[in-house]
């Protein structure tokens, strides 16, 4: 079932190929359709790609095939279904026709409308309509269609508890349901969803939102939670943390101070000549980075314990460290019950050398990548991407091979991430990316507490996130910005 607005984009994909032998780009899409933004475009894509009208390579640019002949079957949508408080469902005697690869087997398939917001982390929204495949059995966490009581039908996920059965929204505002398990009929199994893309109020009131921002440095706050979007905020990242509601931050990337601007100034002059190793070099000598050891325990503590408050039950949170800190993080992390999902190693292969020819020479940085501990484990983490990513400046990741925990990256920026400036301990953008591209998706918000120059800023906007950064000094304020005003969302390169 196309939308009107999703048959346009679906017609002009097929002749902007027919003629060119390549797919357009969002921002052609964009244009030509007059959407008010590229996210509106991508939206569209990927509700054809969902619906199955398109599919994409994602290893290769502009590589969207139509399926122009679609085999459609139709199925009834036996009425609507609570995803919130169980109401009645009703017969309504409508059907819809959905590609038959949808149906998971021959097995007798139904369709309901979603009525309410208590699947939301599972992305079903009030409007949806959910497929679900008619069978009286489901295994733990499958989205299922219950029956309670033999009179309220519900749409949440099920977990068995001995002689009980809880039936688990995914939205942290809604409260399980717990009953006898001989109380609870299941109807069937969700198998698929199709989004039912409105361009309603809301909507509208997001793309004006998306418009803002792209068009101007002032802040979007989103409806009720009212957090300030799309901006770095001057001042301490504690304080500014408290002021955020809790749960409403999807993804933090944090390269906090390492506590290392101990001993000796040592410095690299870039005339030198030294083979596969280039540019000036100083070691990080700042006073926001040398703290007694106990205040900087109380302050990693602090900062971290404000970063499980903010976090979502679907979110996770990355952490940049050497052995200066990351012993004292991993065990604040599990003091505060927050479990750690992997140590991840940035080789540096272009490290700068040993100089006193005392030490083994330091080749590489850790990151922990964290969730807020709770039991199901139910943050966000494209698989997917982990899986086909691939880089040639990476030697250790093979596509189509699992990601593993050893990153192969440069320390080099590229001429356009120091354009504006540079932060002493900047990451290079394409860390920044891949943790983005891992761990959140599109217009999901992602916190950076502690900014600098913005380099996670820059990579949640040029992958369609709204981003929030906390800085302290004007100075790398200025250089943020001004790289942020510079980056445009760089998602349709990939289409």
């Amino acid at each position: 079932m196309l939308t009107k607005r999703q048959k346009q984009v679906l017609d002009f994909i097929k002749n902007y190929k027919d003629k060119r032998d390549y797919a357009p780009s969002l921002e052609e899409i964009k244009k030509h359709l007059r959407l008010s933004s590229v996210s509106t475009a991508h939206y569209h894509v990927q509700a054809l790609q969902d619906s199955g009208y398109l599919r994409k390579d994602e290893n290769q640019p502009r590589a969207l095939d139509v399926f122009s002949e679609q085999k459609l079957v139709q199925i009834p949508i036996l009425g609507t279904i609570a995803a919130g408080l169980p109401i009645e469902a009703i017969e309504d005697k409508e059907n819809i026709a959905i590609p038959q690869f949808k149906l998971k087997s021959n097995q007798y398939h139904f369709a309901l409308r979603v009525k309410g917001e208590s699947m939301l982390d599972e992305n079903i929204n009030d409007g949806d309509i959910v497929i679900v495949k008619s069978q009286p059995t489901a295994d733990n966490g499958q989205k299922v269609v219950a029956l309670i009581n033999n009179q309220e039908v519900t749409l949440k996920k099920i977990y068995r508890e001995k002689e009980y059965a809880r039936l688990e929204p995914a939205n942290p505002q809604f409260k399980p349901i717990i009953v006898p398990y001989e109380n609870v009929q299941i109807q069937g199994v969700v198998v698929d969803i199709i989004k039912t893309f409105q361009e309603s109020a809301h909507q509208a009131h997001v793309e004006t939102n998306i418009n803002q921002k792209e068009q101007s440095k002032e802040s979007i706050t989103l409806p009720k939670l009212n957090i300030p979007l799309d901006k770095i905020i001057k001042g301490d990242t504690i304080e500014n943390m408290k002021k955020l509601p809790a749960s409403s931050i999807d993804l933090i990337i944090a390269d906090p101070p390492y506590n290392l601007s101990k001993g000796n100034k040592w410095a690299w002059d870039p005339k030198a000549n030294l083979p596969g190793f280039g540019g000036a070099w100083n070691k990080v000598i700042e006073s926001w980075d040398n703290m007694p050891l106990s205040d900087y325990f109380s302050f990693t503590a602090s900062w971290i314990s404000e970063a499980k408050r903010v976090l979502k039950p679907t979110g996770s949170m990355w952490i940049f460290g050497t052995y200066h800190n990351t012993g004292i993080m991993n065990t604040i992390l599990q003091l505060l019950s927050i479990e750690i999902i992997n140590e991840i190693i940035w080789y540096k292969r272009n490290s700068f050398p040993n100089l006193s020819g005392r030490r083994l020479t330091a080749s590489h940085e850790t990151l922990l990548w964290a969730h807020a501990g709770n039991k199901k484990r139910s943050y966000y983490f494209n698989y997917k991407f982990s899986k086909n990513f691939s880089d040639p400046t990476d030697t250790l990741k093979i596509k189509d091979k699992q990601m593993r925990t050893i990153w192969d990256i440069p320390n080099n920026k590229n001429p356009e991430e120091l354009k504006f400036g540079r932060h002493p301990t900047q990451k290079p953008l394409r860390v920044c990316t891949r943790i983005v591209s891992l761990a959140s998706k599109t217009e999901d918000i992602i916190l950076s507490p502690f900014a600098g120059a913005g380099s996670e800023c820059v990579a949640a906007k040029s992958l369609g996130r709204h981003y929030i950064g906390f800085e302290i000094e004007n100075e790398y304020i200025e250089i943020a910005d001004r790289r942020l005003k510079n980056t445009r969302y760089q998602i349709a390169n990939q289409l």
